[in-house]
């Protein structure tokens, strides 16, 4: 029987995309519900087969916005104005997505769901690169409790894995349109059948690599983590509003004391969270003294967080400290926070001063580098950084044998922020195949193996001291993921599967 063509009303286009939205954020943290990633998309797929251009344009904006409206809730906290331009902009790169993908649908039934999958990762890498970069939501962020499936980030990085689900997800959303239309169904059952084949394929090599991959071979090294929970440090809700005395004696005080209680189990680094010294040690020495008295007590390598100043400039910079109580080197954090630790074009934005931003602008560090504590190569990332995975691949080839992740998710309350910025730092040491050590102010501190293993974690709001034996890297083990590669490979697949269908004879095209 000849192929019908049906067209879908724009109400039904609308739905459809609504849906795929919503199913995409119950993926990720607070639900979690990370199995319906592999069928969340496909009636958004169908809806970009079905609709008329303008039905599927619309479409793909608002199923772009419900997704980032409802996972990203928790910027509500900053004004909802806020949230309303960031969903706005994001949802672009959604509509970027859709638009590519009814581009290629002159293409062959499998070359479409193929150009599906590559084009979701071109622009998943896209929309991480460059100052404004933010690649919360990566769709294979979504995987990070399902431990069968996680070798695919370590043979193909955290891209790879969101091909495997959008192309699951396109060959239902074919299968189904083939139905509709009353083409072969046939033949549609076998597209399907073999690209659900692919992925499953793909998981199970993936795992049997992972399987016979040999295991960290460098030394052990016991580590503690330090949360302070609410009370250190204390966040006003007011950026510009600074920490009261009182509030800086109580958090020296905490945080010395919660270090004792880890040095009990003889620790070689202890790390203490972003932001958790309320002044540069060279600047006020009572923090000077607190943070050197707690190094030595512990006789551990110390790593903690806080503001520094170079002349007139400002950085947010983790500083470690020697058993000795010497202060021995930093790390300017590189990645800044746009709106939140700088304000672009602030001389042009005058109104900002109608909402919470900082008065002042922190500086960007000049480049990403590694610190020695003792025989112990960090890999250090502060806070926003862990979200990028080539920052994590180029401390892994400067020869970090651990990384370490410090941030004050104290902002986000007990929104799923925390959760969703942890499950990031879990790809982050599947990738790399190394230990990641988080250590949050208010939560999740955790300790995360090579495998992606959440081994031990502090909840929000706990005060706790986490211990545990980590296995370093050797020194140029520079870990078993090509998902660098992979990245570039995709991005290259998706400019390809966009210039195809010009390359078309006139008589395909329509």
């Amino acid at each position: 029987m000849p192929a019908r063509r049906k067209n879908l009303r724009l109400r039904g286009a609308l739905l459809l995309s609504g849906l795929s939205g919503a199913l995409l954020a119950v993926s990720f943290p607070s639900a979690g519900l990370w199995p319906a990633a592999w069928v969340a998309l496909a009636p958004w797929l169908i809806a970009l087969r079905l609709a008329t251009t303008g039905g599927a344009i619309l479409g793909s904006w608002l199923g772009g916005f419900v997704f980032y409206g409802i996972l990203l809730y928790w910027l509500g906290l900053f004004g909802w104005s806020v949230w309303a331009l960031a969903c706005l902009v994001l949802s672009l790169t959604s509509l970027a997505w859709g638009i590519g993908v009814r581009w290629t649908g002159r293409l062959s039934p499998f070359s479409r769901i193929v150009g599906a999958a590559a084009l979701w990762c071109g622009v998943e890498w896209v929309r991480g690169l460059g100052q404004f970069g933010f690649t919360w939501g990566w769709l294979g962020y979504s995987q990070s409790s399902a431990l069968s499936i996680l070798p695919v980030a370590w043979a193909a990085g955290t891209l790879g894995l969101s091909f495997l689900i959008v192309l699951v997800n396109a060959a239902l959303a074919e299968l189904v349109v083939s139905v509709v239309r009353y083409e072969s169904t046939l033949r549609a059952l076998l597209r399907t059948a073999v690209a659900i084949g692919m992925a499953a394929l793909a998981i199970y090599a993936a795992g049997a690599m992972r399987g016979r991959a040999s295991g960290l071979e460098g030394p052990t090294a016991m580590v503690a983590i330090v949360q302070g929970s609410a009370h250190g440090p204390l966040i006003s809700e007011d950026v510009n509003v600074p920490m009261t005395a009182e509030e800086e004696r109580r958090t020296r005080e905490i945080y010395e004391a919660l270090t004792k209680e880890a040095a009990t189990a003889h620790p070689a680094l202890v790390v203490w969270p972003e932001s958790v010294l309320p002044h540069a040690p060279d600047e006020d020495l009572a923090v000077a003294e607190t943070v050197a008295r707690s190094a030595r007590e512990s006789h551990a390598w110390l790593l903690a967080g806080g503001a520094r100043f170079d002349d007139d400039k400002r950085y947010n910079a983790a500083y470690l400290f020697a058993p000795s109580g010497n202060l021995v080197g930093w790390y300017d954090k590189v990645q800044l926070v746009p709106f939140g630790e700088y304000v672009p074009g602030r001389e042009w934005l005058p109104f900002l001063d109608r909402y919470n931003v900082r008065a002042t602008d922190f500086n960007s560090g000049s480049v990403h580098r590694v610190l020695q504590a003792g025989t112990i190569t960090i890999g250090p990332m502060i806070c926003f950084e862990s979200i990028f995975p080539q920052i994590s691949w180029y401390l892994a080839d400067k020869g970090a044998q651990l990384l370490v992740v410090i941030t004050n998710d104290a902002w986000f309350g007990h929104t799923a922020a925390a959760a969703q910025h942890r499950q990031i730092a879990v790809l982050r040491a599947v990738e790399r195949n190394r230990w990641v050590v988080r250590a949050a102010s208010t939560g999740i501190s955790s300790f995360i193996s090579p495998r992606g293993e959440v081994v031990d974690e502090a909840a929000l709001y706990e005060q706790k001291v986490l211990t545990h034996e980590v296995r370093l890297a050797a020194p140029d083990d520079r870990g078993g993921s090509f998902g660098h590669a992979a990245a570039w490979g995709l991005c290259f697949l998706a400019v390809a599967f966009l210039i195809a269908p010009a390359a078309l004879p006139k008589n395909r095209r329509r």
